[in-house]
């Protein structure tokens, strides 16, 4: 026997796939890179207490393999962010860099 499909199926939220959420992840992730290159701007952008802690360690960490999971552990703390600070972050980066430069960036 077939069964028909309700309105309330079409109308449920789909979660996002395995690969959109990876896809935010790294967005995150190099958003986070491109803000721990710039700590003169920090005072100008709405970040949180956590991850400003976290960006002040950047400049103490010098190796390859460091700075690579250091930047992962950013991202990692963007990731718990919700998307309203992270969209406050990506409009103050715009704000201060300019348009023109933040559509050649990732973010």
């Amino acid at each position: 026997m077939k069964q028909s499909n309700t309105p309330e199926e079409y109308l449920a939220p789909e979660k996002p796939s395995k690969s959109e959420i990876k896809r935010r992840l790294e967005a995150r992730q190099y958003l986070a890179e491109e803000i721990s290159q710039m700590p003169d701007k920090w005072k100008q952008m709405p970040i949180p207490e956590r991850l400003l802690d976290a960006l002040k360690e950047t400049p103490n960490v010098r190796s390859h393999g460091g700075i690579r999971r250091h930047i992962q552990y950013l991202g990692k703390i963007m990731g718990a962010m919700s998307e309203e600070e992270v969209d406050g972050i990506k409009q103050a980066l715009i704000g201060i860099v300019g348009a023109k430069k933040a559509s050649k960036m990732k973010i």
